[in-house]
């Protein structure tokens, strides 16, 4: 009697544990497919974030259910998993073009979650990078006040005055910038003219809104709509900068770099993820990019600490493709 009850116990327990990996496989699958169609809501967009997670999660219950449960079920996962690594792979086999020549741009592109308090950390770390142009995201008056704090770099724009946020954005050098308000809520994007030793390049420096509902969706679109359509329009070599809040294979950016002729700039380095900073890296999302034109080429990209914000800095150094 006691080992039908210990048998019958181990079939429920096993019986859970199937459920359990069946219901996240059938999960991850629908998270998989419905991603492709991130163009007709926001939500299946928002799953196309997890290309990275929804791969190894897929492996893990695909290898599970065919070793214990049921084969052709888990090669079906396995497939699944398949698709997701494949389109994240570029990021870790792509091959940046090198460069012409030993001159380069350096860029950080840094959210700082309108937080004052790490204003002098951050210039000190600033400082070690010795990039040439800084862009900060969220920033706010504070920020821009801190001459001081800021030099050898100079603040090169002021906020809109109607917000308490924005991107401020700090060089060397005085750079011609102009601050755009786009979109139907006329949010903000900075153009710089700077240059890679005698070839004049443009920066868009952006903060977009995150999607976390329909409408705000649509807005996020509208932006990214209005960006690629500026990126379109240059004639010198172009880069878009900033805190995207959303991957590479959302709608929005994918339409971004196919649209605009861009390149991202993780193609060769990895996911490198910047949100939630103060999670595993696992469980993080690369929201913070730098993507550029074909002209143009990635020499080096990294990221800096997080100083107990929600972000990571990114440093990317870019030359001229041979």
């Amino acid at each position: 009697m006691a080992a039908k009850r210990t048998n019958a116990g181990m079939a429920v327990g096993q019986g859970f544990i199937g459920f359990g990996l069946l219901a996240v496989g059938v999960a991850g699958t629908l998270a998989t497919v419905l991603g492709f169609f991130g163009s007709t809501w926001w939500l299946f967009d928002f799953a196309a974030n997890f290309r990275a997670h929804l791969a190894v999660v897929l492996l893990l219950v695909a290898l599970a259910y065919a070793l214990v449960f049921s084969k052709a079920t888990g090669l079906f996962f396995m497939a699944m998993a398949i698709i997701n690594g494949l389109i994240v792979l570029p990021l870790y086999l792509g091959n940046p073009e090198p460069a012409a020549s030993g001159d380069d741009l350096t860029i950080v592109s840094f959210n700082v979650g309108q937080r004052q308090s790490i204003r002098d950390l951050t210039f000190r770390w600033i400082d070690t990078v010795e990039p040439d142009v800084v862009v900060l995201v969220d920033s706010t008056d504070a920020w821009n006040q801190a001459v001081e704090m800021a030099a050898p770099y100079k603040m090169q724009n002021d906020l809109p005055v109607d917000r308490t946020y924005g991107i401020t954005v700090l060089a060397r050098d005085d750079l011609e910038t102009e601050v755009l308000r786009i979109s139907q809520v006329r949010d903000v994007a900075v153009r710089v003219e700077a240059a890679i030793a005698s070839q004049p390049v443009v920066i868009y420096a952006i903060q977009s809104r995150p999607a976390s509902n329909e409408s705000d969706a649509g807005l996020r679109e509208d932006y990214f709509a209005e960006v690629t359509r500026m990126a379109r329009q240059e004639t010198d070599p172009t880069i878009i900068v900033g805190d995207f809040q959303s991957t590479t294979w959302s709608h929005p950016v994918k339409n971004l770099l196919s649209e605009a002729d861009l390149v991202d700039s993780l193609s060769g380095y990895g996911l490198q993820s910047t949100w939630p900073a103060d999670r595993w890296a696992f469980f993080r999302l690369p929201f913070d990019h730098l993507v550029h034109s074909e002209e143009l080429t990635t020499i080096d990209r990294y990221l800096g600490p997080s100083f107990g914000l929600e972000h990571r800095p990114i440093v990317v150094k870019l030359g001229i493709a041979a």
